[in-house]
């Protein structure tokens, strides 16, 4: 299974670093990916507990969520049909 989370607090590699092996430490997780730049951790593992996510990073000057609703569409295009109308 793959889960997204939202991480804010981050500034440094340092900081991607304690993410990353605190996330690591929860059971059942076997590989975790974290990007400084958009602030999303994936976690893959089997059967992992998102409480335990969750809760790895209290007491850290981290903030986590779960990205809910992912779209397969990160962004959509408006463009104009040439009758003054826009299209989506």
């Amino acid at each position: 299974m793959e889960k997204k989370f939202q991480i804010t607090g981050m500034k440094c590699q340092g900081c991607v670093d304690t993410v990353t092996s605190r996330i690591k430490a929860v059971p059942s997780v076997s590989k975790v990916t974290v990007n400084l730049d958009d602030g999303i951790a994936t976690v893959e593992g089997r059967d992992f507990n998102s409480r335990s996510i969750l809760a790895c990073l209290k007491g850290t000057p981290y903030k986590i969520e779960p990205v809910y609703n992912e779209s397969p569409f990160p962004f959509f295009r408006t463009h104009s049909s040439g009758d003054g109308e826009k299209e989506q």
